[in-house]
């Protein structure tokens, strides 16, 4: 009875941490694929229109008419001012004659976010229609027919229209960029005259998309923040993996003066805080000249005391009558290492690589400290720094944050038992 108790507190202890710990990363990726939103709120919908006040509709953009020629259009509220507890709609008379007839509204939304612009309508006699249109800032229109979602127009009762983005031709709009970005939202009188009443216009937001990463990767600066750290994170576990081998053999293998001493001293500087070393650091590459630059956020770590500890003691565990073998065929020191070592030691090499290809990834503290402009910038300190003009744009911090993690999980989980393994094996050695 006590082993069972025993036993269901630890699986209930493991499962709240496994929760703590996988909660903030589904959080973020359920963030990432938000049209737009906080980390905790999804917005339904965009009002544009209610028409509860006058000139501006809900978004804070005019609401006018555009005619030529002997065309005209007229705007009258119902009722003419806002009333408590009444709702309150627009009724639009048109007039088509050589020229355009249209009323329009500005709404300044990127229409890839929205799934259907959806309006309450209806007409005086019953058979008006018109076309629903998008505008671009240079003119450019999409446009559906009200037809195909009225056939023979309107009626005299109030009816909800749900137009499909897919209706409309979206490519029409800002060619040659990726976004669909539509200044304002107009309904075009073909021919003839009526009169029709508007009212509730709505732009409603999709359940998901992946545009929020698209945007991240072409947006300004990220496409180099990315570049920047997959370069030095490369960079820095390849050194690691070379120089720890090299200085871990040297230690377990070989004897050199002092070597005692120095193995002391190179475990002591585990213990040391890399927080201590930053103004040390700062000031030696800045009378080196390297503040600023590649050289700065790689040579200082291309071997770290952690690495040459582990290859030392992976190393000193190794059969030396393989390496004896091999010297008495007359390998050389450096073929030996090559080819003896090195493939003996690849469960800890694999362990060198993954951690410290995590590690460079993920570090912040010396790319933020040693790095003063946006082309030097790595991920984690472009995502601390991004920010909106309007505040923080979450779906798309999100999606960077989201990014910036997934080659670490990948990494992780394709090489977690190489891992186990490397911290494993070294007991059951020789």
């Amino acid at each position: 009875m006590r082993e069972r108790l025993v036993t269901a507190f630890a699986v209930a202890v493991l499962t709240v941490m496994l929760a703590a710990t996988l909660a903030p990363l589904a959080l973020m990726f359920h963030a990432s694929f938000k049209p737009t939103g906080t980390l905790f709120k999804r917005s339904r919908e965009v009002l544009v229109a209610d028409f509860e006040v006058g000139a501006l509709n809900s978004i804070g953009g005019p609401i006018g008419v555009e005619t030529g020629a002997d065309s005209k259009v007229e705007m009258l509220f119902t009722p003419p001012e806002p009333a408590p507890q009444q709702n309150r709609f627009l009724t639009i008379r048109y007039l088509k004659g050589e020229g355009p007839a249209r009323w329009s509204t500005r709404i300044a939304q990127d229409l890839r976010k929205f799934s259907h612009l959806s309006f309450r309508v209806r007409g005086d006699k019953g058979g008006e229609t018109f076309m629903v249109e998008m505008a671009d800032l240079k003119g450019r229109r999409a446009s559906v027919d009200l037809q195909q979602f009225l056939r023979g127009g309107l009626t005299t009762r109030w009816e909800t229209v749900r137009v499909p983005m897919e209706s409309l031709f979206l490519q029409a709009l800002s060619p040659g960029l990726r976004e669909r970005q539509a200044e304002a939202l107009a309904l075009s009188f073909p021919e003839g005259a009526g009169t029709l009443h508007l009212d509730d216009v709505r732009l409603e937001f999709r359940r998901w998309t992946w545009n929020n990463y698209w945007d991240v990767l072409v947006s300004g600066p990220f496409g180099r923040y990315a570049a920047n750290s997959t370069a030095i994170a490369l960079l820095v576990t390849l050194g690691n993996l070379l120089f720890s081998a090299m200085v871990g053999y040297a230690f377990a293998r070989r004897d050199f003066p002092f070597k005692r001493a120095m193995f002391f001293m190179v475990v002591g500087s585990i213990a040391i805080p890399p927080q201590v070393l930053m103004v040390p650091v700062f000031i030696l590459m800045k009378h080196i000249g390297w503040l600023n630059s590649y050289w700065a956020l790689i040579v200082p770590n291309l071997v770290t005391p952690f690495n040459i500890f582990l290859m030392r003691q992976y190393i000193s565990k190794l059969p030396p009558a393989v390496e004896e073998a091999a010297r008495i065929d007359g390998a050389s020191e450096f073929a030996i290492f090559t080819r003896v070592v090195l493939p003996l030691s690849s469960p800890a090499l694999a362990v060198v690589g993954i951690n410290t290809f995590m590690g460079a990834w993920n570090t912040f503290l010396y790319p933020f400290l040693l790095t003063n402009t946006v082309e030097m910038r790595t991920l984690p300190v472009g995502l601390a720094l991004y920010k909106s003009i309007t505040g923080v744009d979450w779906v798309h911090l999100m999606a960077g944050s989201a990014i910036t993690a997934l080659p670490v999980i990948i990494v992780f989980l394709c090489f977690q038992r190489y891992i186990i393994e490397g911290l494993t094996r070294g007991s059951t050695v020789g």
